[in-house]
């Protein structure tokens, strides 16, 4: 019962939508000229960062005393 209800309703509702815009449906212009489409590398203007060397204790910098700004947490 219920899938002939189903199909009974699907039929009726299908018969009230709206047909598609016909620049949807319609095929490609063959005579249109558009510029060509290029592809262009994503990579451009980007920096390679490869592994280094780690550095030792000695060289971190100094650390900031409370009371001045360092922009931490205190």
């Amino acid at each position: 019962m219920y899938k002939r209800l189903l199909i009974l309703s699907s039929a009726v509702l299908s018969g009230c939508a709206v047909p598609p815009p016909e620049w949807i449906v319609a095929p490609a212009d063959p005579q249109r000229r558009d510029p060509p489409i290029y592809a262009a590398d994503v990579t451009v203007g980007t920096q390679t960062f490869g592994p280094v060397e780690p550095r030792g204790w000695g060289n971190m910098p100094p650390q900031v005393k409370n009371g001045e700004s360092g922009g931490g947490h205190e």
